[in-house]
């Protein structure tokens, strides 16, 4: 089980839906701003979820509409919310960035590549940061646990602006004294 089946799992108790309709939810949340996902997994999770008994399925036709199957979250699947809940908010585990490698690897480009690679990664944190500040800007009466993601989104980016901004001053005069 992931993140995803978290997500899942807690949409559906504010009531039935398509995996369809929890797509265009989780999209219109920018989910995948906050959790790792591909908006495709929310279909095939919820398949995996209704099989291992944590969703209850029933197929639904609408006037002219195709048939869709609606899902609901069972006794089981509040079971199973309820114990990745604990399982997420006690078992931190380490955070990797894909940019540490692009790091790691500094010393194997020259000095105006590295600057130029170090300035572009810069560049990308201060305008997340910046369109994490315009999000909170435009959006009012956002949920606490939405307002929480953003702030601790640009906190984290804010914070990235910066270091970046080091690590290009000290490979620049580690360059220099080499």
């Amino acid at each position: 089980m992931s993140a995803i089946d978290l997500v899942i799992l807690g949409n559906l108790q504010n009531g039935p839906q398509s995996a369809y309709e929890m797509k265009k939810e989780l999209e219109s949340q920018n989910i995948r701003n906050w959790v790792k996902i591909g908006i495709p997994t929310v279909y095939q999770n919820m398949i995996k979820l209704h099989r291992n008994g944590f969703l209850d399925a029933k197929a639904v036709k609408e006037g002219e509409m195709p048939e869709k199957t609606v899902y609901t979250i069972n006794q089981k699947g509040i079971f199973r919310f309820q114990e990745l809940m604990e399982k997420y908010s006690t078992e931190i585990n380490s955070i990797y960035f894909d940019f540490c490698s692009f790091v790691a690897n500094l010393d194997h480009v020259d000095k105006a590549e590295g600057l130029e690679m170090i300035a572009n990664l810069q560049q990308q944190f201060h305008h997340k940061k910046v369109l994490l500040e315009q999000e909170v800007q435009k959006k009012n009466n956002l949920p606490v646990h939405t307002l929480s993601l953003i702030q601790l989104y640009r906190g984290l980016f804010t914070y990235l602006d910066d270091w970046s901004g080091e690590l290009r001053k000290n490979y620049q005069e580690e360059k220099q004294q080499s």
